[in-house]
C-alpha cells in the first residue's frame, strides 16, 4: 500500500495541474493564444533556468564513477538510429517523418523528467537527474536537429545544424550550469533567489498549459500514428531501456533516471521545433498532449512495480 501511495503522489499533482489548464481553455479565462505564448516563456526562460540550477548543484564527480552516462548515451543514440531507419519506411510524408523520429525517441525528460525524479528521489537528490539530463539535452537536441531539417525540404548544412544546437537555451542553460559548478562560484541571494523562483515555475506552468492545449479533433484525426507513438514511447522503450540496465547491475537511483529519459512522454519541444521548421505540427501536438495525459497511467504503474520489487 506505501509502493501505491507514492507512486500516485508522484504522478497526481501533474494531473491537477494538466486538468487546471483544460478547465482555463474551457472557461475561456485563457484562450490559444495565451498558452501558445506562454510556452515560449518556458523554452526561453524557466527551463534554461531549471536545468541551469540543476547542474549548477550537482556533484559532477559521480559522472566519472560509474559507466551510467556512457551506456545511457550509447541507449540514446541506438534508439534515434532505429526510429531514423523505421520511420522513412512506415511514412511517406516529409512533414510527419521528423515529428514522428522526435516522438518516438526523444522524451520530456527535463520537464516532467525532473518533476516526477523531484517526487521520488527528493528535491535535494537529483545530482544523478540532473547530469543525466544535462547529457541528454544536448544529444537529443543535435539528433532532433538533424531528423527535423532532413525532412525540411532544404539542404541540410552541418554549420546551421551547430548553431541551432549552440544557440538552444536549454543547452545555454546547462553549460553555464557546468561552468558556475566547475568554478565554484555562488550567485548572490539577490540573483539566485529569482532563478530559485522563476525555475520552480517551469513544471507546473509547462503542465497547466499542455492541458490547456489538447486538440480532441486532432487527436481523432492522428490517432493510427498517436497510437503507435504512445505504445513505443510509453511501454516498449521504457520496458527494454530499464530491463537492460538492471541487467547491468544498476539499481536505485540510476533505475529512476533510465525510466524518466527513456520512459517520459514525447518533448514539449516537439511541437515547437514543429512549428518553427514548417513541420506537422499539428501531429506533434497531439502526440505531446496525449502521451502526457497516459504517462501519468504509465508512470504510475512503472514507479509501483519497480518499487515492489525494491528496484528504486
Amino acid at each position: 500500500m506505501e509502493n501505491l501511495i507514492l507512486s500516485f503522489n508522484v504522478v497526481a499533482p501533474l494531473m491537477i495541474y494538466m486538468i487546471t489548464g483544460a478547465l482555463l481553455r474551457k472557461t475561456g479565462v485563457a484562450d490559444e493564444r495565451i498558452f501558445h505564448g506562454a510556452n515560449n516563456i518556458i523554452f526561453y526562460v524557466t527551463l534554461p533556468l531549471m536545468c541551469y540550477r540543476a547542474v549548477a548543484a550537482s556533484d559532477l564527480n559521480t559522472m566519472f564513477e560509474t559507466p551510467f552516462l556512457l551506456y545511457m548515451s550509447v541507449g540514446i543514440l541506438a534508439l534515434y538510429a532505429l526510429t531514423a531507419l523505421l520511420v522513412p519506411i512506415l511514412s511517406k510524408e516529409n512533414r510527419r517523418r521528423g515529428v514522428l523520429i522526435l516522438g518516438i525517441f526523444r522524451s520530456n525528460d527535463a520537464i516532467f523528467g525532473l518533476a516526477v525524479a523531484a517526487a521520488l528521489l527528493g528535491e535535494g537528490n537529483l545530482g544523478m537527474m540532473s547530469i543525466g539530463v544535462s547529457l541528454s539535452v544536448p544529444l537529443y537536441g543535435l539528433l532532433s536537429v538533424v531528423a527535423m531539417e532532413r525532412y525540411r525540404g532544404e539542404q541540410l548544412h552541418l554549420m546551421k545544424v551547430l548553431l541551432r544546437i549552440v544557440t538552444n537555451p536549454i543547452i545555454l542553460g546547462c553549460v553555464a550550469g557546468f561552468a558556475v559548478n566547475l568554478l565554484g562560484v555562488r550567485l548572490p541571494p539577490v540573483l539566485q533567489k529569482p532563478v530559485d523562483g522563476l525555475a520552480a515555475v517551469t513544471t507546473p506552468l509547462a503542465f497547466v498549459l499542455l492541458g490547456g492545449t489538447i486538440s480532441f479533433s486532432a487527436v481523432r484525426k492522428n490517432r493510427l500514428a498517436i497510437t503507435v507513438v504512445s505504445f513505443l514511447r510509453l511501454l516498449i522503450i521504457p520496458v527494454a531501456a530499464v530491463a537492460a540496465f538492471l541487467l547491468l547491475g544498476f539499481r536505485g537511483e540510476f533505475i529512476v533516471v533510465v525510466l524518466i529519459i527513456f520512459g517520459a512522454p514525447v518533448a514539449m519541444v516537439t511541437y515547437t521545433m514543429a512549428v518553427s521548421m514548417q513541420a506537422d505540427n499539428e501531429l506533434a501536438g497531439s502526440l505531446v498532449a496525449v502521451t502526457s495525459a497516459l504517462s501519468i497511467v504509465t508512470m504510475f504503474l512503472f514507479i509501483f512495480v519497480l518499487k515492489q520489487y525494491a528496484f528504486i
